[in-house]
């Protein structure tokens, strides 16, 4: 499998996890990279000097390339991409904000840069930075994705793009990731096919929840975290997305846990919040709740309080094999829906030189 992004990040296939904050830990990127394909750390709003210990735990769990992600608009997000340049992680990807300064300074030392992107003209303008590839994250996408399905974003970026493309959104199985393929993409990013893993770190109540859904059982609103974002359909989840006006108390409240976690001073909190200007600090306040949700998801198997971001590629997964076994079977899935597509195309046609010719008769 031998791709434009294989060769860009020297891996086997061209399979990334997606890198999920608060969920793509060191033992996911590791088993990730280990079975051929890009780990991706999840550094998310975490506290960077956590994130600098998960770097240094992941090197002492595979000895191939890795990647980490931060998205800039997050508390702490600039903080975790600059301890990712100090690092010298071998790939970084960015979102939700400009990433130029991050290109020049990986360059410096040999490291690649991807931009996480929902349209055509962010895509555009992460290459102008200097990028040296692009997330094409598509409607169907779990957490921050755009209004483009994954179908029509992914060849019009092979359009107008001299970089590689890799596609993120409705992907879980070999034939996905034929599919991307075939429409210009260089490799697949997936997040629900990672996380429903024996290493995913959720409660296992909620990998057995995803097994039960199918593809339309996921919301997309940006009443969330501010953001349209896509999250699991689950009766907090569905409370979230109809609460027009949060309880400021309970937000109130939960700053100070919020605080500690991210290892940000409270005042220090407030001041960023609060400068962010008023539609801003309602979607800080959203993402507040949905973070004290999701703690609940990776600690409790209260179905009905927790909350999980999920990709409509949900109602694809069917058992919650280990991520080497879904790496070996993404591959073995892809040879045959080649195999498939080539019967297909004999039957109408001969292929010559790379074209179809038709059958006389």
């Amino acid at each position: 499998m031998n791709t434009s992004i294989t060769e860009l990040f020297g891996i086997k296939y061209p399979i990334l996890n997606a890198g999920m904050g608060r969920v793509a830990f060191p033992n996911m990127v590791a088993a990730v990279s280990n079975a051929g394909g890009l780990g991706v750390l999840g550094a998310g709003s975490g506290d960077p000097r956590q994130t600098r210990e998960y770097i240094r735990e992941i090197r002492s769990l595979t000895d191939k390339p890795f990647g980490i992600n931060a998205p800039l608009a997050l508390p702490n997000g600039r903080e975790n991409a600059i301890v990712a340049l100090e690092e010298k992680v071998p790939v970084i990807n960015y979102s939700m904000g400009k990433g130029d300064w991050i290109v020049k300074t990986a360059h410096k030392y040999g490291g690649k840069v991807m931009a996480s992107v929902n349209d055509v003209k962010l895509a555009q303008r992460a290459e102008a930075h200097g990028c040296d590839a692009v997330i094409a994250a598509g409607h169907e996408a779990a957490g921050h994705a755009g209004e483009i399905g994954t179908f029509v974003l992914v060849p019009r970026l092979a359009e107008v793009l001299k970089i590689p493309v890799i596609a993120a959104g409705g992907i879980a199985n070999g034939d996905g990731l034929v599919a991307a393929l075939a429409l210009g993409a260089g490799g697949v990013s997936m997040g629900t096919r990672f996380w429903t893993t024996k290493e995913g770190p959720m409660h296992q109540n909620w990998k057995n929840k995803a097994l039960e859904l199918d593809v339309q059982d996921t919301l997309f609103s940006p009443r969330f975290d501010g953001i349209p974002c896509r999250q699991m359909k689950t009766a907090a989840s569905e409370r979230m997305m109809n609460t027009k006006m949060l309880n400021v108390w309970e937000i109130f409240l939960n700053s100070f846990a919020i605080a500690r976690e991210l290892n940000i001073p409270w005042p220090t909190l407030v001041k960023q919040t609060l400068s962010l200007g008023p539609r801003q600090i309602e979607s800080m306040m959203r993402m507040s709740k949905m973070m004290q949700m999701h703690t609940i998801t990776m600690t409790t198997g209260d179905l009905d309080k927790g909350m999980t971001a999920s990709g409509q590629s949900v109602g694809l997964i069917h058992d919650l094999p280990s991520i080497a076994e879904v790496m070996e079977r993404l591959v073995a899935e892809a040879e045959s829906a080649q195999r498939r597509l080539a019967v297909q195309i004999s039957e109408s046609g001969t292929v010559k030189c790379g074209r179809v010719v038709r059958a006389a008769g």
